[in-house]
């Protein structure tokens, strides 16, 4: 199947798996981060896909067996996105997508034993999108998330301590022109300051 993906991506840093071992992620950020997506796209016979996304500290873990898992992230930076899009004539689904997080944090395993997971944000995390959209066959997504902290555990677990402290202004912006969609159409700008989800035990 065809695809049509346009991804704008700043200051992504992964951290790996790790398997009947403790494992430790620090990660702190005082710099800036944005990024900036224009895309007029038209005329496409499958999916689009436009993204912007600036992530200030990002950690992913997966894997089958932790004995212990530290999770520390501070950032102290300015995170932006900006997507301007017009997307015209596809006969598939579309979607476009600012996202700015300053903190993320993702585990799955069949065991973590003790977790630990601190994220601090003091500055302001930012999401912008404008678009506009006309004749698309399927569905029309358009998003802007604007997230201080997230954090996402589906794990099982001997203890589990989450400490999320923002201090920072979060503001989600999207500006939409949607018409002539065959399929669903979704609009979302969602601010968030701190997030927690755990999963699995």
């Amino acid at each position: 199947m065809k695809y049509l993906s346009v991804i704008a991506v700043a200051g992504l840093v992964l951290a790996g798996s790790a398997q009947a071992q403790t494992a430790s992620n620090n990660q702190n950020n005082s710099s800036n981060i944005k990024a900036q997506l224009n895309a007029k796209i038209d005329n496409v016979t499958s999916d689009v896909s436009a993204t912007a996304a600036a992530i200030g500290n990002s950690f992913t873990a997966e894997g089958s067996s932790l004995n212990g898992l530290n999770n520390y992230q501070r950032f102290f930076g300015d995170a932006t996105s900006n997507l301007s899009t017009t997307i015209t004539n596809v006969t598939g689904d579309v979607s476009a997508t600012s996202a700015a997080i300053a903190n993320t944090a993702t585990v799955k395993a069949d065991w973590s034993g003790a977790v630990s997971n601190t994220q601090y944000v003091n500055y302001d995390p930012s999401a912008v999108l404008n678009a506009t959209v006309y004749n698309v066959d399927k569905s029309v997504s358009a998003t802007a998330a604007a997230i201080s902290n997230s954090a996402t555990f589906t794990t099982d677990f001997s203890s589990l301590n989450s400490t999320q402290v923002n201090t920072a202004a979060v503001n989600a912006y999207a500006n939409t022109t949607i018409a002539g969609v065959a399929g669903k159409v979704d609009a979302t700008a969602a601010a968030i300051g701190n997030t927690l989800t755990v999963k699995g035990f």
